[in-house]
């Protein structure tokens, strides 16, 4: 299966110059700091925004959108409630165990196992367009909301929504595609490059936060919650696309679709979004890395049974 070791290699290959900079130091010693905040604040805001633009009305309420919103929600909302039940963990560690079993790497993996496997990237365009529209403004919500120290209140709400550059891009986007709104190309074209740098700064900032970390350390207590959120996102989310499909009558090629997309790894963003807030930044961090790894497995196999 070349086309997913394909995909791998590309996402590695950026992870490991992320790893050799930090290792040489020639950003500094500020360097993740600076790129996670650059993705936060300029990068990420400009990625949702261009794709919310670019998107046609077809492409939202399309049924492998349906599955992707509700394999996501489904899954997130089921790991929340285990978690809660089976541990002792509140707060933001519940909240970041549960992004990272049902939040997918659907950009940086996703065109290129779209390309590669499935051969057209339009079955990314889905995937990317629930979650940068819906699901990253949820949980950055939660997650700003958690980390105040007071409860937010109306005017606390109105200002955690203000404050997330995110939650406004995704506002702009949907109000603009909905309105058949065409923003004249010498306009959207700074937009477009900073949406460009998205993707390889969530990248390069990972890969620096590889360098002299322990992943896994007993210390940080999150071994637990890692191999949970890992054996959701890995096996559970890609059963439940299967289930959801099947209900909504995808067969052959349109089900494995669904299902693939549903088995990439768990995005960088839910690091960056985890590291931002200072919120169970290492379990993010090995969750995304177990992830990474033990997808290349999932997705061979979902070659062989569901592949054509």
């Amino acid at each position: 299966m070349s086309g997913v070791l394909s995909g791998f290699f590309i996402v590695w290959a950026l992870i490991g110059v992320g790893w050799l900079t930090a290792r040489t130091g020639v950003l500094g010693p500020h360097a993740r700091y600076v790129l996670n905040r650059t993705t936060f604040f300029l990068a990420s805001p400009a990625l949702v925004l261009v794709g919310l633009l670019q998107s046609e009305p077809g492409e939202v309420l399309s049924t492998p959108m349906l599955v992707a919103a509700l394999a996501g929600l489904l899954t997130g909302g089921l790991l929340l409630g285990v978690l809660r039940v089976a541990t002792s963990r509140r707060g933001v560690d519940l909240v970041v165990a549960a992004i990272s079993g049902s939040v997918v790497n659907g950009a940086n993996m996703g065109f290129p196992i779209a390309a590669y496997v499935l051969g057209d990237i339009s079955h990314a365009i889905p995937v990317i367009l629930f979650q940068q529209a819906v699901y990253t403004p949820l949980y950055l919500f939660v997650l700003h909301a958690l980390t105040q120290e007071r409860s937010p209140g109306p005017a606390g709400v109105a200002r955690s929504i203000l404050a997330n550059p995110t939650i406004i891009a995704s506002a702009v986007g949907l109000v603009l595609s909905a309105a058949g709104v065409r923003i004249p190309e010498v306009m959207l074209e700074p937009v477009r490059s900073l949406a460009d740098m998205a993707i390889p700064a969530m990248l390069l900032a990972y890969g620096l936060s590889l360098y002299g970390s322990r992943p896994f350390a007993r210390d940080d207590g999150y071994r637990g919650l890692i191999a949970v959120s890992s054996a959701t996102k890995l096996i559970a989310m890609p059963l439940i696309a299967l289930g959801i499909g099947l209900a909504l009558g995808l067969r052959g090629q349109g089900l494995y679709e669904v299902v693939v997309m549903a088995a990439l790894p768990t995005a960088q963003n839910v690091y960056v979004a985890a590291a931002r807030y200072e919120a169970s930044e290492n379990l993010a961090r090995d969750t995304v890395l177990v992830t990474t790894i033990g997808t290349v497995v999932v997705l061979l196999v979902l070659a062989g049974v569901l592949g054509a």
